[in-house]
């Protein structure tokens, strides 16, 4: 069994299509559980609408206050008890295959890894505006940020998208809850699936990911005028943030990684107490790279 976890926050404009896009997949394995932080709109009585007409698939749990982004993503994972998990944005809209690729993809790495390992499947998106009408057809490429999971580079760049993935039961229960400090769970369970398990990536867009002015996640493009539009001081604190973060899942995972894996950690906490030179020393060292020479080449410069 699937089960969808759906964080919501005012979002009455878009939430009754994501919805209707769940109830017009090809696979029925699936159920939803949804969990509101506080919206002032009409979210919920959207939320118990759709709970009234499909009561055994669809759950509204009790909300208990306003936690955040990740404090309701981090509730909903610990009400989950399902084989696999899947994260669904309260703006988008699924494809009518989404499910059932990502759950055929799951099935076959675990025919071949086993289910005892924490595994992740990510497909594509395609990148459209308000109106649902197609900014651009990958949102791999347009972001461009390469698929692949080299442990330096998912430690520097968020490589996937949490509206993209499904993970298993084994990969929850290793990662756990989402600690504080991190970014968000679309970054700590790749890097979770990265440095434990496997990351397949499904090349097809099997969601429509609606970019508006009020959506919660930020998007860093890879074009040279946005590049260059923001501050030093912005991408010295975003680098920081990404350092900081593998500093969080050191002492999360000390026990659990391997020699190399302690070590290469180890010297990433490293960095940020460094010199000047020896910061950059160690970012080559130890391959943090982005995707793209310009990125690299202000992540030496920023560091």
């Amino acid at each position: 069994m699937v089960e969808i976890l759906l964080a919501t926050y005012n979002g009455e404009k878009f939430l009754r299509r994501q919805l209707e896009s769940l109830l017009e997949q090809t696979s029925g394995d699936w159920k939803l559980l949804i969990r509101d932080d506080g919206s002032t709109d009409a979210t919920v009585a959207v939320c118990r609408e759709f709970a009234a007409r499909q009561s055994d698939r669809i759950r509204l749990i009790t909300s208990d206050g306003n936690l955040g982004v990740r404090g309701n993503f981090n509730r909903l994972i610990r009400q989950s008890d399902a084989d696999y998990i899947m994260f669904c944005d309260q703006d988008d809209v699924w494809l009518p295959q989404k499910i059932e690729r990502s759950l055929a993809a799951m099935r076959e790495m675990e025919k071949e890894c086993g289910a005892n390992v924490p595994l992740l499947v990510h497909t594509d998106s395609r990148v459209v505006n308000a109106n649902l009408e197609t900014i651009a057809p990958s949102a791999s490429r347009w972001v461009g940020r390469a698929t692949g999971t080299h442990l330096g580079r998912v430690c520097m760049e968020l490589p996937l998208f949490g509206h993209q993935m499904m993970i298993n039961r084994a990969l929850k229960e290793c990662g756990g809850a989402i600690p504080e400090g991190f970014v968000s769970w679309d970054w700590w369970y790749p890097l979770v699936a990265t440095a434990f398990g496997r990351v397949a990536f499904v090349d097809e867009p099997l969601v429509l990911w609606r970019r508006h002015p009020a959506a919660a996640s930020e998007v860093n493009e890879r074009r040279v005028s946005t590049l260059l539009s923001r501050s030093l001081a912005d991408y010295r604190r975003k680098v920081h943030i990404s350092l900081r973060q593998c500093e969080i899942f050191h002492e999360r995972f000390e026990e659990k990684l391997s020699a190399g894996q302690n070590a290469f950690f180890a010297g990433v906490g490293r960095i940020r107490q460094s010199g000047w030179l020896t910061r950059r020393a160690l970012i080559l060292r130890y391959r943090l790279f982005k995707t793209g020479l310009l990125k690299n080449a202000v992540v030496l410069l920023v560091v």
